[in-house]
């Protein structure tokens, strides 16, 4: 071995270079190379050199392993001051951020929007308003400052963790919202929240109740109803009601009997019965759900809701086939029915409908009602939707009694779709033209095979004659072939299976 020479190194500890003493390693040499290749027995010299060799080689492994370590322990240093000056550069660039020199106004109104793309229930432990004002405490300070991030409250019985003070964390939360009007929605299902637990929710809540602007409340019992009889809700604009039950009949009267600003209804109870005492005619928009009623119920409901512009009837079902005289809604412009019997439609009289969706019941036919209510309000109808409606002739009779429609809708239907019924809708084919002034259609369902001709031509014809631009089809095979040859008429057509 040679004698040891310095060299210029890093320093394990701190990295910078230092005189380290170099180990020169000379690789041994082979003094009889004539036999690493045969099998003869080589004279003692040999032998003696041989293993003199093989300890200089031994010896030398052993300073090449030493010397590999520290350079592995010196790399180990240079990859943690490596990662410590990543560590800073990534920490002093966010002083840089630009989202630092953002005035307060415009990262409020950030904050705005992603509070409202929130889709969780009200839950400290993971709501944006929440996470927000842990970030910074400059963060915070610009959240707890915009009130409106907090006013809007969405709760059910399982929504809020457990582990928390749920009066006390929703006492913050109003106290945050300052003097905003409320959004609350409540579901409580009283079999599985415990009555300690809905009054440390309704408690609260309540004592903000003259905030209160949009209320959604779903219960199965109206107990919470009995909190004092001069309750009143002097902001309240729009309001869902459902209580599966409620024994007390005056429960409704002695909470919502002040509701000066009422604008919409949702209705979601049993019984009819109760929404008399509500302030309907100053409605704008009135909804009935899962209700069942007597005629004269429903006719003396819709003679207090004279002036409501949009209605939306679903899963009612008459008592009594008891015949009332239609009322007159003079503002009504859109009414939705869905699985409901057609005589509701003897119940309402509308001059001036625009919109209608009719939801029937699968392979339904065509009621007297239906046609009588069509004959009434078809000429001045502008939207129609049929949903789960038979593709058959009789609901082309239907379109024929509303010829000044821009828009319309048909599906799913619940039967498949054939060529007879879209050749009823070819424009210049047979004695009437229907939907003569139709901007847009939307067809899905099932179409037969070898439809495509057919609504080829359907499509073409009115492109041609009429002023239809847009289309939206489910269920037809060969769509973007239909697309080409319909682009150059101007018309876009879309598979309403895909996002447009």
């Amino acid at each position: 071995m040679s004698p040891s020479s310095f060299e210029s190194v890093a320093c394990p500890r701190c990295g910078f270079p230092e005189l380290a003493p170099q180990i020169v390693i000379v690789d041994p040499t082979s003094t009889s190379p004539e036999y690493l290749h045969s099998n003869y027995l080589p004279p003692d010299s040999v032998i003696v050199c041989t293993r003199r060799e093989i300890a200089v080689a031994e010896t030398g492994i052993a300073h090449v392993e030493e010397k590999m370590a520290d350079l592995e322990r010196v790399i180990n240093q240079l990859r943690l001051r490596r990662q410590s000056l990543r560590d800073f550069i990534t920490n002093h660039r966010r002083v840089l951020a630009p989202i630092r020199r953002l005035p307060t106004e415009l990262l409020s109104e950030i904050f705005s929007h992603c509070v409202q793309r929130d889709a969780y229930e009200w839950d400290p432990t993971r709501n944006m308003e929440w996470i927000l004002v842990q970030v910074s405490r400059a963060w915070r300070a610009v959240s707890i400052s915009i009130p409106q991030i907090w006013s809007c409250i969405s709760i059910s019985d399982a929504s809020a963790p457990k582990n928390i003070d749920l009066k006390a964390a929703l006492s913050l939360q109003l106290e945050r919202s300052a003097h905003c009007p409320l959004t609350v929605d409540l579901h409580l299902d009283f079999r599985f929240c415990s009555s300690e637990r809905r009054m440390s929710v309704l408690e609260p809540l309540f004592s903000a109740r003259d905030r209160w602007q949009s209320v959604n409340i779903h219960l199965t019992e109206a107990e919470f109803l009995h909190f004092r009889s001069d309750t009143s809700f002097p902001k309240l604009t729009k309001l869902g009601l459902g209580i599966n039950s409620s024994k007390d009949e005056c429960a409704f009267d002695s909470i919502f009997q002040a509701t000066p600003a009422l604008q919409e209804l949702h209705y979601n109870v049993t019984s009819l019965s109760q929404i008399q005492c509500f302030p309907l005619s100053q409605l704008r928009r009135l909804d009935l759900w899962n209700v069942t009623y007597d005629s004269s119920d429903l006719s003396s409901v819709l003679g207090l809701a004279c002036n409501i512009l949009e209605l939306q009837l679903r899963e009612c079902i008459p008592l009594d086939a008891v015949e009332v005289n239609p009322k007159t809604l003079p503002n009504l412009v859109s009414l939705s029915v869905a699985e409901c019997d057609d005589t509701l439609l003897g119940y309402i009289i509308a001059p001036v409908l625009r919109r209608l969706a009719i939801s029937f019941f699968p392979n339904a036919r065509l009621s007297d009602d239906l046609v009588s209510f069509m004959t009434r309000t078809g000429p001045s109808l502008t939207d129609l939707t049929f949903r789960h409606a038979p593709a058959r002739g009789d609901r082309l009779e239907l379109l024929a009694l509303a010829p000044h429609l821009t828009s319309l809708s048909m599906g799913p239907m619940s039967t498949l779709i054939g060529f007879d019924f879209i050749k009823g809708l070819t424009c210049g084919l047979g004695e009437r033209n229907l939907v003569p002034h139709a901007v847009s259609l939307e067809f899905t369902g099932i179409f037969e095979n070898g439809h495509y001709d057919s609504l080829l031509a359907m499509l073409t014809s009115r492109c041609i004659s009429g002023p239809l631009r847009s289309a939206r089809i489910s269920g037809a095979k060969r769509l973007a072939d239909m697309q080409q040859q319909l682009l150059v008429l101007g018309l876009n057509l879309v598979d309403s299976r895909k996002k447009s």
